[in-house]
């Protein structure tokens, strides 16, 4: 499972930037993930705004019973 995640800032200075996740669409595959965050992706881009996609992998973490 797949989040997707843009990275979006208002100037080239890293003091700008916010992380956008889509929390409610999880993605089976990194593909169908990327094609999410690359349209948001997009968008901020035709605003003018600095951004970059990309997916994290979701892992379960418990104890096996």
């Amino acid at each position: 499972m797949f989040l997707s995640m843009v990275l979006v800032c208002a100037t080239p200075s890293a003091l700008s930037c916010n992380i956008f996740t889509n929390v409610y669409d999880i993605f089976p595959t990194r593909e169908e993930c990327l094609v999410n965050s690359v349209n948001v992706r997009d968008g901020f881009l035709n605003k003018g705004a600095y951004a970059k996609a990309g997916c994290v992998k979701l892992e379960h973490e418990g104890t096996d019973t």
